[in-house]
């Protein structure tokens, strides 16, 4: 535990240092501000799975504040391109920017971890059977969105009718996984974010007074932010030190589930308006830019992680480094293919 708080010592140091380079004042919601606010999550992601392969596995519900992150900028961003492009290369775009990364990486490191791939392998990969939770997650995600807004449009359904189909869908899908897609280890693991993608879109729609609320530096809106983290670190300690819990239905525990992580992510993004010089860092921003890439590597190198101390750090370094080599590698890639779909 102490070689691991001390990993966590030289993160955070890492960020304060960073901050001193820049600390701009930050729009709400700009690409600027969501970037870093990715980069925040994939550091809980990569900290709570590297200290999950030390075997310190008490602090995994962090990393559940940075999906709820990333799922929030997801729902804000597919918002913002839709009220700009409509549906157009939907489909294109996030294969390219989701799905194929996810097969080079994935074959790549298979291939490397393994003698040899056999078809099995293969087609695990390629149907997402080996992926980890995350990446069928967005997808299915994808695929709501995309056949609301297609129902939308075809019966020019309202704002209202808009917002009732994405609230029933991801509420059909919180019951089915909450019967049916149980881990284990985390019940709550598919559950506790579900709704997270339907705030970011809400961010954007009501953009103007959410942000007003966000960025004022008020007693009232301080002691609001607050209590919400307070109350829900509350809950979580209490469901998870409570064996009466464990006797209830697991669709109870997930419903209970929906007031941790997800406030914890709404307080992070007000914490990042109020105190932008120590949050709008070059660290932050940097690992914001190639956290998908960060968060497809290191499912495979927290292998790297064993009893040394030695291995928290080189875990982290070549999982950074790998990420960004691919990034600048893969960009260009990208570019050329959202190219030839612009020009169809």
């Amino acid at each position: 535990m102490k070689n691991f708080l001390l990993f966590t010592v030289f993160l955070i140091v890492l960020s304060i240092i960073s901050s001193f380079f820049v600390h701009d004042r930050l729009e709400f919601f700009s690409r600027q501000h969501t970037t870093l606010l990715k980069g925040i999550a994939i550091l809980t992601v990569i900290w709570g799975h590297i200290g999950l392969a030390y075997h310190i596995y008490s602090i995994q519900w962090i990393a559940g504040i940075g999906v709820a992150l990333f799922l929030i900028c997801s729902g804000y961003g597919l918002e913002a391109s839709f009220n700009k492009n409509g549906l157009n290369n939907f489909w294109e775009k996030r294969i390219i920017a989701v799905v194929i990364p996810y097969w080079i990486i994935y074959l790549i490191a298979t291939l490397l971890l393994r003698s040899k791939i056999n078809l099995h392998a293969f087609l695990s990969i390629l149907l997402f059977v080996k992926a980890n939770w995350y990446i069928p997650y967005i997808l299915i995600v994808y695929v709501i969105y995309w056949c609301i807004k297609k129902i939308v449009l075809k019966y020019d359904l309202s704002q209202g009718v808009f917002y009732s189909l994405l609230i029933g869908c991801f509420t059909i899908w919180f019951v089915i996984v909450s019967y049916y897609f149980i881990t284990p280890d985390a019940p709550s693991l598919l559950a506790r974010q579900m709704y997270a993608f339907v705030i970011g879109i809400v961010f954007y729609d009501y953009y103007d007074q959410i942000r007003m609320f966000f960025v004022k530096y008020t007693l009232k809106n301080v002691l609001f932010f607050s209590v919400i983290a307070v109350l829900s670190l509350a809950i979580m300690l209490v469901t998870n030190k409570l064996s009466v819990f464990d006797q209830f239905p697991n669709v109870v525990n997930n419903i209970i589930s929906l007031f941790t992580v997800v406030p914890l992510a709404i307080f992070v993004i007000w914490a990042s308006c109020v105190a932008y010089p120590l949050f709008s860092n070059l660290f932050f921003r940097f690992m914001g830019v190639i956290s998908y890439e960060v968060y497809l590597i290191q499912y495979f190198s927290r292998q790297l992680v064993n009893e040394n101390p030695i291995t928290l750090y080189l875990c982290f370094i070549v999982t950074v480094v790998l990420a960004w080599i691919f990034y600048w590698a893969y960009k260009y890639i990208k570019g050329y293919m959202l190219g030839k779909f612009q020009k169809r």
